[in-house]
């Protein structure tokens, strides 16, 4: 059933180990089949919440909750491309009883993946941004670049890290170094920071 889902879905035991991943996961998170079979999701999806708050780890809650009463909701997550990009996704997990646990492959927790359009991603991480105010030197907008303004305000538009490099025709991982020297200046850890800091400033 979840093989042939237009939704990426992948599905983990009680350690947080992927066991299955179908064919839109991969696809979405630049995987090829059967690549990711085996290894710890919080390894995978390098997961933050849209402040840059980290979330996959040793502290998920998910796993903890498969023997008990699993409450946990829908949410919004940004995961790691294996391409290193960012990619904002709305996730939803369903929680397996004992008897089918048995009969898929010790699967405890599928989860069902959606990206988020660009749109939405940008007004989700202002909501946020309002919710949890982020920490930032806010005039370390002075001391970027022409360059480093540049990619920092086509990010806040809704661009990723390719579509910066094509727009303005150089690598990815060129654009991937302006971000690394952006963070210092502007007192953030992230991109994800570095955007929210963007649209506080009215720099987008």
């Amino acid at each position: 059933m979840f093989e042939q889902s237009t939704d990426a879905v992948f599905g983990i035991d009680a350690a947080g180990v992927i066991r299955f991943t179908n064919h839109s996961f991969e696809r979405l998170m630049g995987y090829s089949a059967g690549q990711l079979c085996g290894s710890r999701c919080a390894d995978v999806l390098c997961g933050t919440d849209v402040c840059g708050q980290a979330f996959c780890g040793p502290h998920c809650p998910i796993p903890k909750t498969v023997t008990g009463q699993p409450t946990i909701s829908d949410f919004d997550l940004v995961v790691r491309r294996a391409d290193g990009d960012s990619v904002l996704v709305n996730i939803g997990a369903s929680y397996l009883s004992p008897r089918l646990r048995d009969s898929n492959a010790q699967v405890d927790v599928f989860f069902s993946m959606r990206q988020v359009n660009q749109r939405g991603m940008i007004e989700r991480m202002a909501m946020a941004s309002h919710e949890q105010p982020v920490k930032h030197d806010s005039n370390g907008y002075s001391q970027l670049s022409a360059r480093e303004k540049q990619v920092l305000s086509l990010a806040a538009r809704g661009m990723t890290t390719s579509q910066v490099a094509s727009h303005l025709s150089f690598s990815a991982l060129t654009v991937r170094t302006h971000f690394k020297n952006i963070y210092p200046k502007l007192g953030v850890n992230s991109r994800t920071e570095a955007v929210i800091h963007a649209m506080q400033n009215g720099l987008h």
